[in-house]
């Protein structure tokens, strides 16, 4: 029997919890370290939508990758939520602009263009487990779910981990899966 959602959740937020400041610098460099291999490999258009890691919740920092984007040319976007219909809408991430944090802990910059959803190549999404069908589980609110679906591309769709895939997790049929995870040891396909 596959574990419920909050079951998993809750086992996920522990491991991260458990992982020491240098054991979690460690993690993040070696993601960063495969995941710029693995772009390099790929022929990407240069258009990339990144999630901003939550600190307090120990998600994969991906501020280094952020930073190599900017360095190669790529058009960075990232998100914001709607205050009025809790919708994420698409903003344009300047080169070397600065951050403070919003009060949902979600690094927010201090300048931003908001943008109508373009075309970009590759989505990196937030998560806390995944299966080995490429569906992930996140904090529940079913943002980048919702996201997906209303966008009229398909850009590749990215996870990042610090672990292994669950053999399988609960799903719905609303559920988009991603195409590839990158953690610290290899780059998973689906």
């Amino acid at each position: 029997m596959i574990p419920g959602k909050e079951y998993i959740r809750e086992k996920y937020k522990k491991k991260r919890a458990a992982l020491s400041d240098q054991d979690k610098m460690d993690l993040d460099q070696k993601i960063k370290a495969r995941a710029i291999d693995w772009l390099k490999s790929g022929d990407f258009p240069k258009k990339v939508h990144l999630f901003l890691p939550i600190q307090k919740q120990k998600e994969v920092d991906t501020f280094p990758l952020l930073e190599w984007f900017w360095e190669n040319g790529w058009d960075v976007y990232s998100s914001k939520i709607s205050s009025e219909s809790l919708d994420m809408e698409t903003i344009f991430l300047e080169p070397n602009t600065s951050f403070k944090t919003s009060t949902w802990g979600i690094p927010f910059p201090n300048y931003y263009q908001e943008v109508e959803v373009k075309e970009f190549s590759l989505i990196f999404l937030p998560l806390l487990a995944y299966d080995r069908s490429g569906y992930r589980i996140g904090f529940g609110k079913g943002y980048y779910d919702k996201f997906l679906a209303n966008i009229d591309f398909d850009p590749v769709k990215v996870g990042l981990s610090y672990f292994a895939p669950e053999p399988s997790l609960p799903y719905e049929s609303h559920d988009i899966p991603l195409d590839f995870c990158i953690t610290p040891e290899k780059v998973f396909t689906f």
